[in-house]
């Protein structure tokens, strides 16, 4: 079953690439939202850069 755990963990491996943590781990997503199959999530960027 898709739920928004298992989304986290298939996004786990995708690091920041200034700063080499997981965006999971740097709490980057957020809002994790499965309607039909299709998946939305909010990514919070570290910098408005």
């Amino acid at each position: 079953m898709l739920d928004a755990n298992s989304v986290l963990e298939v996004l786990r491996p995708v690091e920041d690439p200034e700063l080499r943590k997981s965006l999971v781990e740097l709490n980057m997503i957020r809002n994790v939202k499965i309607d039909n199959g299709a998946v939305n999530f909010t990514l919070v960027l570290t910098t408005p850069a």
